[in-house]
């Protein structure tokens, strides 16, 4: 069934769907330039709607360059685009997006054994 077509006569193009808030984790860290994890919190504030879903094709090899990839790298490229070419299950717009990040938090301290973490508050 086509998410488009739920309440007739409609005007999905012209709706810009509900407000929504979120609230989101996100860590960094645990890198050679940053030993430590970080925590960030994200709020995100926007309007979201159903829409249909965009048509991928595939990229036709451009130059002898691109012939020329290695085959780990055309390994990595065919399945994004696989993944991209399958059938969508839902496709999503966001709008009027707001976001808000805070200052990151140190969640572990960077410890020379690989299981031992330190919580700080």
């Amino acid at each position: 069934m086509d998410l488009l077509m739920v309440v007739p006569g409609m005007k999905f193009d012209k709706w810009k769907g509900p407000a929504i808030k979120m609230s989101l984790p996100s860590f960094s860290g645990r890198t050679e330039y940053n030993p430590s994890l970080l925590k960030y919190s994200c709020n995100i504030e926007c309007r979201v709607r159903a829409v249909r879903a965009a048509k991928v094709s595939r990229p036709s090899l451009t130059s002898k360059q691109d012939a020329e990839e290695s085959l780990s790298e055309h390994e990595r490229q065919n399945l994004t685009i696989s993944v991209m070419l399958s059938k969508p299950i839902l496709a999503l717009e966001f709008s009027c997006l707001s976001m808000q990040v805070e200052a990151p938090v140190v969640v572990s301290q960077h410890s020379t054994s690989r299981f031992a973490t330190t919580v700080t508050d």
